[in-house]
């Protein structure tokens, strides 16, 4: 059976330059809006459905 190593050519500069700045300027930062806006509407929602904190005294 043949190693991965064989049957997968090598990336070449270019593609892990390419694979890297897609990453990092369009994947993470889609992912880091993602992930902030679905906090925000979660504790938008729960505030919706509880109310608004109070703190009792």
């Amino acid at each position: 059976m043949p190693m991965r190593s064989e049957r997968m050519p090598a990336a070449s500069g270019k593609a892990e330059w390419l694979s890297f700045l897609v990453l990092t300027l369009i994947i993470l930062p889609a992912l880091a809006v993602l992930f902030v806006g679905g906090y925000g509407f979660v504790v938008w929602m729960s505030q919706i459905i509880n109310g608004p904190p109070v703190v009792d005294f």
